[in-house]
């Protein structure tokens, strides 16, 4: 149901390029992400990684053409390593993350934006990934965007997790499952370019 939902939203931000001021681009960057817990996870560290993805832009009134509408799809690495008895592990959580905002342009070369993420769980390099961690996660961000007016464009975000990403659950040996808890929170910065294909979105008078 979510992949329709990504894909249905998608297709009305691309049914309204036509029809009002619009800019479609590419995404491409790196992002460091982390692991926020309750003092759970021994030796957790952050982690660098790529990401990529595409988005969609619009100025939906177009006597306010410096406030607009956009929603980011990306493929997004976020986790963790970890150090025990001086080995490094590390865990690798993959989304796709579908990301509608606001952006408001302060000027041509500078706007801010906020919005939600929900990201999709679609992978791991921890074996049992799939029965271990959350399906879904939320995360709230904001971020800024320098040279938003031109073709090529630099961005830069932080999102902080709502929703945790892991269930754990206490096993006696004898009684089986007794409780259980959630945890781990994600923290993830991004920077990166951003190539805008159709760019006809916000016109600046001079």
């Amino acid at each position: 149901m979510k992949y329709k939902l990504f894909l249905i939203t998608f297709l009305a931000f691309f049914g309204l390029v036509t029809e009002s001021l619009a800019q479609i681009g590419m995404m491409l960057g790196t992002n460091y992400s982390n692991i926020r817990h309750q003092d759970r996870l021994e030796g957790a560290r952050g982690q660098v990684g790529l990401h990529l993805g595409a988005n969609v832009e619009v100025v939906p009134i177009r006597s306010i053409p410096n406030l607009s509408l956009k929603t980011d799809f990306m493929i997004v690495p976020k986790g963790y390593n970890q150090i025990l008895d001086d080995i490094k592990y590390r865990v690798n959580l993959e989304y796709f993350v579908f990301a509608p905002m606001i952006k408001y342009a302060f000027d041509k070369d500078f706007a801010v934006h906020s919005g939600v993420e929900f990201n999709g769980f679609i992978g791991s390099n921890v074996d049992g990934a799939e029965e271990t961690y959350r399906k879904n996660e939320k995360a709230f961000f904001f971020g800024f965007d320098i040279l938003s007016s031109k073709r090529l464009s630099l961005y830069t975000r932080a999102s902080f997790g709502l929703t945790p990403v892991l269930d754990y659950y206490e096993i006696d040996p004898i009684e089986g499952i007794t409780g259980s808890f959630s945890d781990l929170y994600t923290t993830t910065i991004m920077i990166g370019l951003q190539i805008n294909i159709h760019h006809e979105k916000i016109r600046f008078k001079n």
